[in-house]
């Protein structure tokens, strides 16, 4: 398994390093940390002040990476990357999906911007477009994450919209590579403009559908894997969030909004608001993506 791991010298950055390090945890990830400069501009002078410029550019992302390479715990394997590009956006997607670097990535993790409070997200320019532009799933990690020895339970949301299928596969897919319990979720906001008849009639239509999806996932785990649904009620999606439970220690997965492209994540606006509303990181999945083999189990790749 491959994450892309942006990182600035900041506490964005070290949001996302400590991510990164516990979605690696002991599954035998590998790291690939990328700080992204801006692009070379030729010049045949050696004496040039531009050539100057960016020998000092160099030296500096190669110092951050140092930074960031000293951020990730013992046992997991990690590499550093300066990469050149337009944009940090377009650095980010280059490094998840360059061959040479070991195939697609699974995952590309950043943090979030700092202007929000601690624990929660607040999407930067950086993450709202890899939100609308990723070929991969991101991770995003909250304001000031704390880093943990492991993943400890991966929660998907879905909804009774069709699409949803692909995502719960996945979701199942990873519990069981990732050996985490399952929780699958799934929000209703009934508002206060629906009668009460229809409010009962909306919940028993969203509790049957967190029984289907249990189902599904039961029929597909052994038999002893740990698999939950949890249905989240409220006038708002952010009150559905904020009335269920979260560990720490957790993500969340989420699908991307169907106007997104075929293999493009597109954050609607069900996925932005519950975003805003969580407490612990959170995964986007493009539409109709299919996920590389993870070889979890097998050796990873030493570092170069």
């Amino acid at each position: 398994m491959r994450l892309v791991v942006g990182y600035v010298s900041n506490q964005r950055g070290v949001d996302a390093v400590h991510l990164a390090s516990s979605l690696a945890g002991a599954r035998r990830a590998r790291l690939d940390i990328v700080v992204v400069l801006p692009l070379d501009a030729p010049t045949f002078d050696m004496y040039s002040p531009d050539r100057a410029y960016q020998s000092q550019l160099e030296q500096q992302g190669q110092e951050w990476l140092d930074e960031a390479l000293a951020l990730v715990p013992d046992g997991v394997v990690a590499r550093g990357h300066v990469v050149r590009a337009e944009s940090i956006t377009e650095g980010l997607i280059d490094a998840a999906t360059d061959p040479t670097l070991g195939g697609e990535a699974h995952l590309i993790v950043i943090g979030a911007a700092h202007q929000g409070i601690v624990g929660r997200f607040s999407i930067g320019s950086i993450a709202g477009t890899l939100l609308h532009a990723s070929p991969v799933p991101v991770a995003l990690a909250p304001v000031d994450y704390e880093p943990h020895p492991a993943i400890t339970r991966l929660t998907c949301a879905t909804g009774l919209l069709p699409g949803a299928e692909a995502l719960v596969e996945l979701a199942i897919q990873l519990a069981d590579d990732w050996r985490v319990p399952l929780r699958l979720m799934s929000l209703l906001a009934v508002g206060k403009e629906r009668s009460e008849d229809a409010r009962h009639e909306l919940h028993a239509i969203a509790e049957r559908h967190v029984h289907d999806l249990v189902a599904q996932a039961n029929d597909v785990l052994p038999d002893d894997f740990p698999v939950t649904g949890v249905l989240g009620t409220g006038r708002s999606l952010e009150e559905c969030v904020h009335g269920l439970d979260f560990d720490s220690s957790e993500i969340v997965m989420v699908g991307s909004s169907r106007l997104g492209g075929p293999k493009r994540l597109f954050l609607g606006a069900s996925a932005n608001t519950i975003l805003h509303a969580l407490p612990v990181p959170m995964i986007v999945v493009p539409r109709d993506y299919e996920v590389p083999a993870y070889g979890v189990h097998a050796e990873a790749a030493e570092p170069d």
